[in-house]
């Protein structure tokens, strides 16, 4: 009997999957199957190898790209960052280096400020600081200050130059350093003028002053002499300002130097009118010789061998409008100050000139008349223009005047104006005599030097002969003068024994009171009607009047 077969769902899936398998592999699909799987697989190959081949492609042309990113752009700017950073580190260190000397300039600068450029000694900025602290600080005792001018500084500076007038200032300063403690101000305030201020009492600083001033200073091989007029007063006695505390301090200067410099004076609220009137004459005095007040006066000179009249002096005097007569020593202080020495001295020449001719034309006398200068007229530049033209229209020959120059003219060189306008007033003919001799600092060596006809004794070596003592003194510039070849003429003649005794010495020519005062214009032509050919004999019991 034929088994039966009953098929199960499963077994029909089965039974179904196994035919489709045998027909798929009767067919041959099967191997077409296979054939485009494996054309699939080699060709999927292919593509995937190519596509690593363009894979490794990119990444070696990315890779070049990034070597030259590297090489052309990331390298110079890493170079460049390092040199910037190079350059900021030698920016800062300049930077450092430039603080560095911003504060050393700025430090000279404040010195600078606070300091003379010359001297080195502080400055007017400087001592007004002191000088604020010392009157706000309630623990301070009182103080000298002490305002120093030198004397005549302006005539050195005209005569010698600036050059040895700026090594003059130094030399000065340094000698005045160490007149006071190293503590206390030495001020430089300007000019000729210089400031100390001390806890020490005045009397004591003037005295070292003085004495450190008293030689004369060695300047390139010149002895250069100097003094010195000082204004002295207390700070603290009053309350007073800074600016009220030097006012005063210049007025008592003022004073000093217009009684003769070289002296110390105190300040007293006196002085103060004083100075007013000191400056209202500077203000007249240029009115005066413009108006014609200023006068020459005429002093006798006679020779000692026979009592005649040699020639005269020629001084000056003022007639002011409302103080009536002034003499030099009121008024040439002032003059100085307001810088009128010249024009001064060419008005009374002119004057004196003028007369000289209307005496020569009257018949009353040849005259010879000797002429004044001051240091400041003898370096004018226009000296010799305006001498000359005053000489040529008075009709006086040359030898008709004499110019007196003072000693402190004499510390010049030979390459300055004082001593070429002293040659060429000698080559005019001129005769130059040197006034006040015995008196200065001229060395004996410019007597040699300069072209000088005479010389004339002081007379201060004058008012004790015969005494000893001066009489020698007086015999050694005679005998001096002689080997000179000079001739010398004796101010301050007053008795006849002193005449007596310089005639015997071989004094040629004398002058003083005893002989004759100074006399104006109008009374000097009298005298010169009525003595201007007789023997001179002296008068000791002449009044000193004018």
């Amino acid at each position: 009997m034929a088994k039966q077969f009953s098929a199960a769902p499963n077994d029909l899936r089965f039974g179904l999957n196994l035919r489709l398998k045998l027909l798929y592999r009767q067919s041959g699909l099967h191997n077409d199957l296979l054939e485009v799987a494996s054309l699939t697989t080699a060709r999927f190959e292919a593509e995937a190898t190519r596509f690593r081949t363009r894979q490794n492609a990119m990444l070696v042309a990315s890779g070049l790209v990034l070597l030259a990113e590297a090489l052309f752009i990331f390298r110079p700017a890493q170079h460049s960052v390092l040199s910037s950073m190079k350059s900021m580190r030698e920016k800062t260190n300049d930077l450092r280096a430039s603080q560095k000397k911003l504060k050393t300039v700025n430090a000279q600068l404040e010195h600078m400020v606070r300091h003379d450029p010359l001297t080195g000694l502080p400055n007017r900025k400087s001592l007004i600081e002191h000088l604020d602290y010392i009157i706000t600080d309630q623990r301070t005792n009182e103080w000298s200050l002490l305002l120093v001018g030198l004397d005549g500084f302006k005539s050195i500076n005209d005569t010698i130059g600036h050059d040895y007038g700026d090594a003059l200032l130094i030399a000065v300063s340094r000698a005045l350093q160490k007149c006071v403690d190293f503590e206390h101000l030495v001020a430089h305030v300007g000019g000729d003028e210089f400031v100390l201020i001390s806890d020490e009492r005045s009397q004591y600083l003037i005295q070292r002053i003085m004495a450190s001033l008293q030689e004369p200073f060695e300047i390139e091989g010149r002895r250069v002499p100097i003094n010195a007029s000082i204004g002295h007063l207390l700070i603290g006695d009053s309350v007073r300002q800074t600016h009220d505390i030097l006012a005063d301090a210049e007025i008592a200067l003022q004073f000093a130097k217009n009684i003769g410099g070289n002296r110390a004076q105190a300040f007293t609220q006196d002085l103060r009118d004083e100075l007013g009137t000191m400056q209202q004459l500077q203000l007249d005095l240029t009115d005066a010789i413009r108006n014609g007040e200023i006068e020459p006066w005429f002093q006798p000179q006679v020779r000692l061998s026979d009592g005649r009249l040699h020639g005269a002096e020629v001084l000056v005097r003022w007639r002011h409008p409302t103080r009536g007569l002034l003499t030099p020593d009121i008024f040439l202080p002032a003059a100085e100050r307001a810088a009128l020495m010249v024009d001064l001295d060419h008005v009374v020449w002119k004057s004196a000139m003028d007369l000289a001719r209307d005496w020569q034309d009257a018949n009353l006398w040849r005259p010879i008349i000797s002429l004044n200068a001051a240091p400041e007229t003898i370096s004018d530049p226009y000296l010799i223009e305006r001498f000359l033209r005053s000489l040529q229209l008075s009709g006086l020959e040359a030898d008709q005047v004499i110019v007196e120059v003072l000693e402190t003219t004499l510390i010049n060189g030979k390459d300055d104006l004082a001593s070429i306008n002293i040659d060429s007033l000698a080559d005019c003919g001129i005769a130059l005599e040197l006034d006040d001799f015995g008196t200065g600092y001229a060395s004996l060596s410019k007597l040699t030097q300069l072209p000088l006809a005479g010389i004339k004794l002081d007379r201060s070596l004058i008012s004790s002969l015969p005494d000893h003592a001066a009489d020698s003194v007086v015999r050694a510039i005679l005998a001096l003068a002689a080997e000179l070849g000079l001739h010398v003429i004796a101010e301050g003649i007053e008795k006849s024994a002193q005449a007596a005794h310089l005639n015997e010495r071989g004094c040629s020519v004398g002058q003083g009171y005893g002989f004759g005062r100074p006399m104006p214009a109008k009374e000097f032509t009298a005298w010169l009607a009525a003595n201007a050919t007789t023997k001179l004999k002296v008068e000791p019991e002449i009044a000193r009047i004018g």
